[in-house]
């Protein structure tokens, strides 16, 4: 009877440590970006009879980012700069504070009357507002996170 409790104990003491080097190996995975590389997304809203072509970069330089924002309508442009601090970062999940927004112009390039879904998202974008970005592994260089607030899923190219 000893010898069994000796052999459970072992047992114990075994699966206890391989637990440990999984958890550690979980912990220090690396990040799921290159810091201070730069992201870049393109996309082509449709309004409408216009098009609205949004030019998104995220440079993430710790223990801070810039969101860098250019949108196209037409003749009308308009550049935003969101300035954020990383609040707590891991391999599958980023969460961020924005800290400073600066803007071309305070002008919309578009009806927000007729393009609610484009206004929801801007919303978030305030000054204090933490936003939580969920990490999806990529076999490229390639940075893709779903924003929960947003209920936005953005993959962006080195």
């Amino acid at each position: 009877m000893n010898t069994d409790r000796a052999t459970w104990v072992h047992g114990a003491i075994i699966a206890t440590i391989l637990l440990a080097c999984l958890v550690v190996l979980a912990i220090t995975l690396p990040r799921p970006y290159i810091n201070s590389h730069p992201y870049r997304s393109e996309a082509n809203h449709y309004m409408g009879h216009e098009i609205m072509v949004a030019k998104e970069g995220l440079t993430i330089s710790e223990p801070s980012a810039v969101i860098s924002l250019l949108e196209r309508m037409g003749d009308s442009e308009r550049h935003a700069a969101v300035g954020i601090s990383l609040v707590e970062t891991s391999r599958w999940q980023m969460k961020v504070k924005v800290e400073d927004i600066q803007a071309s112009t305070h002008e919309e390039l578009f009806d927000v009357r007729h393009n609610a879904e484009l206004l929801f998202s801007r919303q978030y974008f305030r000054l204090g507002s933490i936003l939580t970005l969920a990490v999806i592994p990529t076999d490229t260089d390639a940075l893709c996170y779903y924003l929960l607030e947003l209920d936005r899923l953005r993959c962006m190219n080195p």
